[in-house]
């Protein structure tokens, strides 16, 4: 299998296990189904790996291209990517949305 591909596949299946940790787990959200949700998530997911490599470049282009200024640009990224990724879990997609008492 290509390398992309082995790659791509890895993202999808680590996203769809990580997603059904958080529902079930870290945000106790047992009512809503999956299709609705989970669309979002993966949008979420993506946009953090964007972001884990705004920050890597970010880091590696202003103090320089050595193998620990990449390690520590990788860890940059990946602690904001992950910030953003809670976040956007608990306050758009596993909000918990108060129902109005008129229905």
């Amino acid at each position: 299998m290509n390398y992309n591909l082995s790659s791509i596949a890895a993202f999808l299946v680590a996203v769809t296990q990580n997603y059904q940790l958080n529902k079930k787990w870290t945000f106790k959200d047992h009512n809503t189904k999956t299709r609705k949700k989970f669309p979002k998530y993966l949008a979420l997911n993506f946009l953090s790996f964007l972001i884990n490599l705004v920050v890597l470049n970010l880091v590696v282009t202003y103090f320089g291209e050595e193998k620990l200024i990449q390690i520590a640009g990788q860890i940059a990224g990946i602690g904001v990517a992950m910030g953003f990724n809670f976040l956007g879990s608990y306050l758009i997609i596993f909000a918990k949305h108060e129902e109005n008492e008129d229905g």
